[in-house]
């Protein structure tokens, strides 16, 4: 059976080339990650380099040299002005450099309750959205509660004991939905 790869820096290691050749091409892959996600981006959106050229007031070389650029080469604002062509939003997240991780989760965290928060302080006053956001947090507690619980899951060892997750009986039906039609 023939070796699986993750990625093109690991075909790359496993080619019988000249080490300094492989660090070069691994050096030039790895420059150039947020390039590479603009293009990928851009191929979801089904949208031609000339198309986001025209959206952009560029040259298709233009997009082209964006889109292979090194990452240090960027400027924000050509990374503004594509995303916006691309009907995107951009934003920048900064984070000290040796932050744990337990605490970059917690930052996306809270993020996500200011979030939830604006919703609910736009629903007010509206009780069509004012149920809507409700649902809508519904959700997320379930869809949280499942990504953590998978996470957890995949560090226990066999044999030990299910996890047992006792919410309000409204998230307890949602959870017994789900659970019945994954069964299905």
């Amino acid at each position: 059976m023939a070796k699986r790869y993750t990625n093109v820096a690991d075909v790359l290691k496993s080619m019988d080339l000249p080490a300094a050749q492989k660090k070069r091409q691994v050096d030039y892959i790895n420059a150039r990650q947020l390039s590479r996600l603009l293009t990928v981006m851009r191929s979801q959106k089904k949208m031609s380099q000339a198309k986001a050229a025209e959206k952009l007031g560029w040259t298709q070389g233009r997009v082209s040299k964006l889109e292979t650029k090194e990452d240090r080469q960027i400027s924000v604002g050509d990374l503004l002005d594509y995303s916006d062509a691309l009907g995107m939003e951009m934003s920048l997240v900064f984070l000290p450099k040796k932050m744990k991780i337990v605490d970059r989760v917690k930052v996306h965290a809270f993020e996500m309750i200011k979030l939830l928060q604006h919703l609910v302080k736009l629903s007010k006053g509206d009780a069509h959205m004012e149920k809507a956001v409700t649902a809508f947090h519904d959700e997320c507690f379930v869809n949280i509660a499942k990504m953590v619980g998978d996470s957890q899951k995949s560090i226990r060892s066999k044999g030990k004991n299910k996890l047992t997750v006792i919410g309000p009986p409204q998230v307890e039906q949602i959870l017994e939905e789900e659970a019945e039609l994954a069964e299905a």
